[in-house]
C-alpha cells in the first residue's frame, strides 16, 4: 500500500505523519526518520497492516520525499468558508467550517479582517504543508 503524508515530527526511530488522503494522524516506523523534516511531503509504501491505535501505527517499508506536489484533485473547491483565528502580517490564520482544519491564508488585505469574523476564501494555489497555506485571490465576509 501507499500513503502520501506530510511529516509532522520525527523520533527515534519513528516518524508522526498526516496522511493526505483522511488528514488522520499515523505513527510509521522507520530507520530513516533522519531523512526527513517536518513540513516533508512524503511516500510511505508498507504492507497494508495498520494498528487500531491512537494514532495508528505502520512500518515502513520505504519513504520517499514527494519532490513535486501532488496535482489538486479537480473535484477540490476552489473556494471554502472559514473562521478567522489570527490576523498576521498579510495572511490569516483561519479554521475551516468544512473539515475543522486550519489554513494559512495569504492576502494582502488581511488587516480588513478580524478574529471570530466568517469568510468565504476564494483561492488559486494550495500548498500541502502543516498547516495547509494557500493564497487568496479574494475575501468575502459573511454576514
Amino acid at each position: 500500500m501507499i500513503m502520501i503524508a506530510t511529516v509532522i515530527r520525527t523520533g527515534s526511530g519513528n516518524m508522526l505523519v498526516r496522511d493526505s488522503e483522511n488528514d488522520q494522524e499515523v505513527l510509521v516506523f522507520t530507520r530513516d526518520f533522519q531523512s526527513f523534516s517536518p513540513g516533508d511531503r512524503v511516500r510511505i509504501t508498507y504492507n497494508g497492516a495498520m494498528t487500531r491505535s491512537i494514532p495508528p501505527q505502520i512500518t515502513a517499508i520505504s519513504i520517499e520525499k514527494v519532490q513535486h506536489p501532488t496535482p489538486p484533485n479537480n473535484s477540490r473547491p476552489s473556494e471554502f468558508r472559514a473562521t478567522v483565528i489570527q490576523r498576521r502580517n498579510n495572511s490569516l490564520l483561519v479554521r475551516d467550517i468544512t473539515n475543522n482544519r486550519q489554513v494559512h491564508v495569504n492576502y494582502g488585505y488581511a488587516h480588513h479582517f478580524c478574529p471570530r469574523q466568517q469568510i468565504i476564501v476564494k483561492y488559486d494555489t494550495i500548498k500541502m504543508s502543516n498547516p495547509v497555506e494557500v493564497n487568496a485571490t479574494d475575501i468575502t465576509p459573511v454576514c
